[in-house]
């Protein structure tokens, strides 16, 4: 089975949530909402990786073509 590129409109989107949940947990931080800080930061670090994956998965795939 050949493998595919992701397109990279879904690794910028993602990496736009990303961003955005770093600020709701900056936000909920500043709020002494501990909880919601973590699970904020858990969720930024889960997407940011899905992109640095993505790009290196692209990048390989391309490289064998």
């Amino acid at each position: 089975m050949p493998k595919v590129k992701i397109h990279p409109l879904i690794l910028v989107g993602l990496f736009i949530n990303s961003i955005a949940m770093i600020f709701y947990a900056y936000e909920s931080y500043s709020n002494q909402e501990i909880g919601h800080g973590v699970i904020f930061t858990l969720l930024f670090t889960f997407l940011f990786g899905l992109v640095i994956w993505g790009s290196i998965r692209n990048k390989q795939i391309d490289h064998k073509k």
